[in-house]
Formats: structure tokens, C-alpha cells, sequence
């Protein structure tokens, strides 16, 4: 039976080899070489492997011929937006009513680093992941949790270019103020429906880019 320490640093390198697939850091069709992760993580290869095994469980990684960043098919992909749409609801409609004065002042913040015509697309993307996990982590649901980071996706990640035009930006910012606005009146049904709406415009984008 693994220690609790042993546990401890396999969710570490779990969690910083989750983030440097879903960051792009890691692309699709990228090797992952177990004795390289692990000197570059500073650990032993059994955390590396329990994290490798996690991730190919959430369908990020695949074995063939050693480690890779699993490449997702449109399809797939498509399925996992879906998903995602009722997530974001339900997440937001939990959330309304649980978030605090802070949380809306850093909701606040982030819209408006997002809406800074200077921000690059990777910084733009780092402060979306931030809002949405806000979000979703204010919802107090594990299940929840968990269920919103199984369907992340992240544009930057594909092969093909996601172009975000100064028009379906401006309707991100829009629907990311209305969503923070409904939360702060703490009307859940509100917040389902444009947190769905948000993700439904976002897959528009993405399956546009790829073709669908």
C-alpha cells in the first residue's frame, strides 16, 4: 500500500503533468518518456507512472509504443464540449449564492486582464482556465469538480489554428460580465443558461477551426 507521502507526490506530478498537456506545454502526438519526466519533475519514475496511468484514464495520454499525448479526434472532441455545456451549468447554478466577496473580486479582475487588447492569446487563456476553475471550484461539488476537469478543453492544444476574431471576443467578454452579474444576484437559473451558452459559442469557434 502506497504512503501517504508516496500519494502525495504522485498527485503532484499527476497534477503538473495534467497541466502541461492541457497548457500546450506537452502537444498532441508529444513522447513522454518516463525517465526524462522524472528527472525533470525530480522524481522517482513511480509517481511518473501512477500520474501516466491516471491521465490515460481521463484520456489524455495513450500508450503506443511508449507514452504520447493523446490527439483527439473532432468527434471526440464535439462529445467532450457537450459535456462540458452541462457542467458549466450545473456548476454555475451551484455556484450562485456560495461565492464570496472576494471570489467577485478577483471575477472582476480577471475580466478585466481579459479584456486588455494587449493581452496575448496564451495570456488570454490562462486567465479564462483561472475564471472558469473560480467557478467551478465555488460550486462546492466534487463530483463537479472533478466532472469539469475531465471535459477541459483548450483551443490551444490542437493542430489546427483556433482564430478568436474581435467580434467572438467581444461576445466572450460580454457573456463572462452577464455571467458574473447573474452569480452576484445570486440567480442560479440565469447562471446555467448563459454558462451554457458560453460554452456552446466556444464550440461553434473550435469545430469551425476543425472543419465541422
Amino acid at each position: 500500500m502506497a504512503t501517504r507521502s508516496t500519494e502525495f507526490v504522485a498527485d503532484v506530478v499527476h497534477e503538473r503533468l495534467r497541466e502541461a498537456i492541457l497548457s500546450a506545454q506537452f502537444r498532441p502526438n508529444h513522447r513522454l518518456v518516463e525517465e526524462e519526466l522524472a528527472d525533470w519533475l525530480k522524481v522517482s519514475r513511480t509517481p511518473v507512472r501512477e500520474a501516466l496511468l491516471r491521465l490515460r484514464q481521463e484520456g489524455l495520454v495513450e500508450q503506443r509504443r511508449g507514452w504520447i499525448v493523446r490527439d483527439h479526434a473532432p468527434e471526440e472532441m464535439l462529445e467532450i464540449i457537450e459535456a462540458r455545456a452541462g457542467i458549466e451549468a450545473h456548476a454555475a447554478y451551484l455556484a450562485a449564492g456560495r461565492l464570496k466577496q472576494d471570489d467577485f473580486a478577483r471575477l472582476d479582475e480577471l475580466i478585466e486582464l481579459m479584456e486588455d487588447p494587449g493581452a496575448s492569446r496564451v495570456r488570454l487563456n490562462e486567465l479564462n482556465n483561472e475564471f472558469h476553475d473560480l467557478v467551478a471550484q465555488a460550486a462546492g461539488n466534487a463530483l463537479v469538480s472533478q466532472f469539469f476537469r475531465r471535459t477541459k478543453v483548450n483551443y490551444w492544444n490542437f493542430h489546427q489554428p483556433v482564430v478568436f476574431t474581435p467580434a467572438d471576443d467581444e461576445i466572450v467578454n460580454r457573456q463572462h460580465r452577464d455571467l458574473v452579474a447573474a452569480l452576484r444576484a445570486q440567480d442560479g437559473e440565469t447562471a446555467a443558461k448563459i454558462a451554457r451558452e458560453h460554452v456552446e459559442n466556444t464550440a461553434r469557434i473550435i469545430m469551425s477551426a476543425l472543419g465541422r
